[in-house]
């Protein structure tokens, strides 16, 4: 579906006050509703959204005793999502998301699927993630409830 059919859809919504060139490309891929809805409930704002990432990016370097391993705008631009693009709070949650990653090392190096515990919970049934997404644009997670044993 490309960016024409996109238009008579895009302009129904009487609450959008943007454009289509003002979609960037960390919007590609959502629908108008889905922008729309993040621009009402998280505050998102393609004029300012670069700037939010950059000042989230600026505060990483008054914490250098946590390794930020990823710092490109897409991965940021989920923790400004959590935190309805409140740039402090967004920045609390990274920082605390790698220093969790830094102290529990043992819970994600050499994470493979021929790992014992990983291969019984992947048979047993653990948690997977849809490629297609609900009619909301939000990421499906799916469950073998009756395949898991909670006793081991």
């Amino acid at each position: 579906m490309g960016p024409v059919s996109l238009l008579p859809k895009y302009q129904k919504l009487s609450a959008w006050k943007g454009d289509l060139a003002k979609m960037t490309h960390l919007q590609a891929g959502l629908s108008p509703e889905t922008i729309e809805k993040a621009r009402l409930e998280l505050n998102e704002n393609p004029d300012v959204l670069h700037q939010d990432i950059q000042q989230v990016r600026d505060m990483i370097i008054t914490r250098p005793d946590i390794g930020f391993l990823r710092t490109d705008d897409a991965f940021i631009l989920r923790f400004l999502r959590a935190r309805k693009f409140h740039q402090a709070d967004a920045f609390r949650l990274l920082a605390q998301y790698f220093q969790y990653r830094q102290l529990n090392l043992d819970m994600f190096k050499n994470f493979k699927a021929d790992d014992p515990g990983i291969k019984r919970a992947l048979i047993d049934g653990f948690p997977g993630v849809l490629e297609n997404r609900d009619h909301y644009g939000r990421k499906i997670l799916l469950l073998f409830a009756a395949n898991w044993d909670q006793s081991r």
